[in-house]
This record gives C-alpha cells, structure tokens and sequence, in this order.
C-alpha cells in the first residue's frame, strides 16, 4: 500500500482476473476501486511496494513456505510505473529481474543516490541486489552480505531500510538468526549511499541470546529524529512472561538499540507491524491476537489468525502496555497479515500530509481482504471494519453496479464499468413485481459477496444471497411483519461489528436500525428516534463524512436534503444541511 496524491493506493489481488491490481482507496464510500493496471499476472506470489513520490515500483515473487529452502529458476521481478496525476492512472515503465529463486520473503527501498535496493534469504545466507543507477531499470548481480554473521538457518529473514537523509545517506538490512545458540538475535549493518557495494557495517547484534529472534520484522525510519530506526519484531521466546513482538530502536548516533516490549507470549500476538505518525507524534503498532468475546474461536491462541489490533505509544516516551484496540475483526473467521505503507503517516516530508492511516488484512478462509481507516491523523479513529468490498458490487469485478426492475417486473443487474456508466446487464429472474421493497445490500451473510433485502406484498422480508455473477439464486426467510415498515435500506456496518445492517422506518415515524448477525437474519434492532415520518425519501448511504462510520442521507417534505452522520453504534445524532430543492428528484439511493 502507499499513499499518493492525497489517495491511497493498494496492489491487491483481482478475484475476477485472477491476478493483481493496482486499486485505489475511495475514502468517502470507504470502499475500494479496481483501477485494471496489473502489477503481476501470477497467483501464489508476494510483494513489496514502494512510492518515491515519482515512481512506483512493485517487487514481486514467487514464495517458499516458511522453514523451507529456496528453489531456483524462478524469477522475481520489480516493475516500473508512472503516475499521472491529472488523470489518476499509473502506467508501466518496464520490468526487471531481480534474481531468480523462489523465496520466503523479499524487501526493496530506495537511498539517496536513487538506487532501489532488494534483500532476502537464499542458501541460508542474507543476500542482496542493487540496481546499476538511479533510473532502476537495470539489476546487478546478486550477492551475500559479506559478514560471517549473515549465515542463518533455512527460517531467517532480512528486510532493508533506507535512513540518514540526503549528505547522510545509508542503506540498513536487519535480518535474524536462529541458529539455536548464543548467537541467536536480530542484527544490524548498514552501507553508506555511493560506497562500493559490497562494503557494508560489521553486524551488530540488536537483540541477542537464545530464542531472541524470529522471522517476522517491519522497519520504519524516522527522518525528523536523524538517525532513529523502529523495527517491529517477534522473538522465538515461549515462557509466558517474556516478549514475543517487541521494537526494536536504534539511536544512530551511539549505533545502539534499545528494546521495548510490544506485548509478551502470554497475550499471543504474531506478524506484527509500525506505523510513524509525524503529526500525532506516535508509534502505532498492528498484531494479530486471539479473537474477542462474541465471536467464533474467541479468544484462541493460534498462527492460523485472529484478530488485529492495535497498541500505540508516544514518540518521547515509549511504552507499551496490556491495553490495545481491536481494529479489524471478522466475526466468524480468522484475520492474518496486517499491512500498510512504507511511508511516515502525515508527513509532508513524506508526501503523506493529511493522510490518516489505512491497514489492510487478509481472511483466507473466504478469500477476502479488510481494512481498517483512521482518517483522523492519530486521533484514535473509529472501529471500522469494513471488508473493501463494493458494497453493490454484484460479480465481484471491485466495481459498483445496479439493480433495476422494469415493468414486467424482471429484475436485472446492470454490471458497472468503473466511470460511470452501465453497458451491460444480467437477468436476474422474472416475478419480482410481487416485491413492494428492493434494497441492494453489503454482504449480509458472510462469504464476501454483495447481497439484496426484498419484501413481498405478505410483508415478509427476504435476504437474497449473491452468488458473484450477477444473480441471486437462493434467499434467507428474515421475517413477517415487516409490511408496518414504509422505508427500509440495506446499509453498510452502521455498528462496526463487521456485519451488514439495515434501517427501517415504522408507520409511526420511529426509525430503527436493525443488526445483522452475518448469516442474513437481523435478530436484534436499535431505536435511533421519532419524528423521522417527515422524511419522505432515506437511504443508507456509505461513509459520506470520511470518519469511517456509515451515514444516511435523508430528503425531508420541503425539499431538503439531509446528511446524517453515523457514531458508529446504530444511531445518527448529527446531521448537515447538504441543500434544498431536492424535491424535484423522485428517487434517492
């Protein structure tokens, strides 16, 4: 992920092309589109992706299983891409191979001179590759960090960061070592930017001691400190008390590093990540921990995932306690591999003024990503946990469509193309005249596809569930009664559990909010208030606000169209005048 002309940007895997894409963070609908510039055409492979505010750069490769060897003839490559930032669309530069194995991981960054560096384990050594200039269009030949340190086992690790700024310029590599000795640890060297490139720092041991390192480490540099490197990293440790993810920091003008514990073995985290954020002047540290309470496998110690979270600690006094904040949680499932970008977070320095903070995850059981926005800059944020899925986006393509039925009443989805308009269409069936109220919904039972609430002339309510191409083959019986309701609108997570819901207004004017439970039923409701009768069109409308919890917007008799802010808990205390004259519309959505 990266940030970049006031936008984040991920490299996500595409499910309709099967392969990866460049798509781009719509904050207001908190919502992901599909941009259709490919980064790589190969499933089964990583990747690491750098922004240098002109050009973005994709390293990816094919990946060994943790603790097994690499295997040759398989290339890893870094692309090229241009942005344009009248149009916002990146182009391909050119590619380049970087070396040719499959490997457990690989890290690039990019020093002073302009030339993109790439490490990563091979033989059970710290290798590394350069590029031949500052253009990036040419590799080098790969070859072994030249300390006798740097021999590790079959499971170690290296990433690289660039520091120390223009006049001081080096490139670091940290890499563990798990040797099951006293030489266990994390180390540290450093090449100095223009120096021959085999010439690098004698390794210094960051942590050192049996158990003390790991495979899993995220670096970050702060440029307004100097000198001072974070590293996130997981120890091999097993007794309760001990660290099990720590941060690692180095104060470059003494060359030493002082160790500050993130959370211990007994609150089991794993696959841990930092954040800089300039402006809040804050660490804010993302780990998978077991699940919370309410939810399927609460509270499991497993590698398999959880749930993530987050702990944050002022820059001038670090300090991590048991305290932490559940980010990102799939109620049913299992969430893993929390990331972000390379960059500080609202730095101008880092071209990242005003950016907020963006996390994404992965649940491999359903094949879906989620992601967690803070889009105020470090002021705590909401709980969002919404799954960047299109909430009407209903063949799985990242692009939002539309439900239409004519007058004989057949139902159709009419398939969007990402500008704006509508070329084709599915038949979704005949008999849908028989529904009084259709509402496309967000994903309402769980399996990563967009859905629909309808209500026959009985008054009972239907869930229909999507099925990814465009139809709705079979459906959920919610309820009977319903037919006391004269609006209802499938919504987004107005509750932050990570379940779709929906609000519904009585013939008395009370509107309530009604909670899903993720398997399509709504078995729980919130009162939100009286009065709302005056209203004559509402619809739930995404994230209109970009505080990360979802609004409504609301047309009242005279013609006034309302936006009413969500807390994030059900309800809508606030709202804002968006202007009159709306009476002359009769549809809102």
């Amino acid at each position: 992920m990266w940030f970049n002309d006031g936008i984040w940007w991920g490299n996500l895997w595409d499910t309709a092309s099967s392969d990866f894409h460049i798509f781009r963070f719509n904050a207001a609908t908190n919502s992901w589109v599909n941009t259709g510039v490919a980064t790589e055409t190969q499933a089964n492979t990583h990747h690491d992706v750098l922004w240098d505010g002109t050009t973005l750069f994709v390293a990816s490769y094919r990946f060994v299983n943790d603790g097994l060897p690499f295997e040759p003839n398989f290339p890893s490559t870094m692309r090229r891409y241009s942005y344009n930032s009248s149009t916002k669309t990146y182009t391909l530069l050119g590619s380049a191979r970087i070396h040719n194995n499959k490997v457990e991981t690989m890290s690039i960054d990019k020093d002073s001179t302009g030339r993109v560096w790439a490490t990563w384990q091979q033989g059970n050594r710290i290798f590394l590759n350069v590029t031949t200039d500052g253009t990036g269009t040419t590799w080098g030949a790969p070859f072994a960090h030249p300390a006798s340190l740097s021999n590790v086992s079959v499971d170690d690790t290296s990433a690289v960061i660039a520091f120390g700024g223009a006049g001081n310029g080096k490139m670091g590599v940290m890499w563990s070592r798990q040797l099951g000795d006293a030489t266990d640890g994390m180390y540290w060297s450093f090449h100095v930017d223009g120096a021959s490139n085999s010439t690098w720092s004698t390794p210094v041991a960051a942590v050192k001691g049996l158990r003390t390192g790991d495979d899993h480490m995220n670096l970050k540099w702060l440029d307004s400190s100097g000198g001072r490197v974070f590293a996130a990293t997981k120890t091999s440790n097993t007794s309760a008390s001990l660290p099990l993810i720590q941060l690692l920091v180095l104060n470059d003008t003494t060359s030493t590093w002082s160790a500050h514990t993130i959370a211990t073995v007994s609150e089991c985290p794993n696959r841990v990540i930092v954040m800089i954020d300039e402006a809040a002047q804050k660490l804010r540290t993302f780990a998978t921990y077991p699940k919370p309470s309410g939810t399927t496998n609460a509270g499991v110690c497993t590698s398999s995932g959880g749930a993530v979270y987050e702990k944050s600690t002022p820059l001038s006094n670090i300090n991590f306690t048991t305290t932490k904040k559940a980010r990102i949680v799939d109620a049913n499932q299992y969430v893993h591999n929390v990331t972000s970008t390379k960059q500080n977070l609202n730095s101008a320095a880092w071209g990242t003024a005003n950016s907020g903070l963006l996390v994404l995850a992965d649940v491999n059981a359903t094949s879906r990503y989620w992601h967690y926005y803070d889009s105020t800059g470090g002021g705590g944020g909401g709980g969002d946990t919404t799954a960047p899925i299109v909430s009407h986006d209903f063949n799985g393509d990242g692009r939002a469509d539309l439900l239409a039925r004519d007058s004989s009443g057949v139902l159709w989805s009419h398939l969007g193309n990402g500008t704006g308009s509508f070329p084709t269409r599915i038949r979704v069936g005949a008999g849908w005249n028989i529904m009084n109220a259709i509402s496309a919904a967000g994903d309402l039972t769980g399996d990563g596809r967009a859905d629909l609430v309808a209500r026959d002339s009985s008054g009972v309510l239907w869930a229909y569930r999507g099925n990814g191409n465009g139809i709705f083959p079979t459906r959920i019986r919610v309820g009977a009664g319903w037919n006391i309701m004269n609006a209802i609108s499938a919504a987004g997570d107005l509750t932050r559990d990570g379940r779709a819901d929906l609000v519904a207004r009585d013939s008395s004017g009370v509107l309530w909010t009604y909670r899903g439970n993720g398997n399509g039923t709504f078995p729980t409701r919130i009162r939100v208030g009286a009065g709302w009768n005056i209203m004559n069109a509402i619809s739930a409308a995404g994230d209109l606000t970009g505080d990360g919890r979802e609004d409504l917007v609301a047309r009242d008799t005279s013609g006034v169209l309302w936006t009413y802010r969500g807390n994030g808990a059900g309800a809508f205390p606030t709202r804002l005048r968006a202007g009159a004259g709306w009476n002359i519309m009769n549809a809102l959505s």
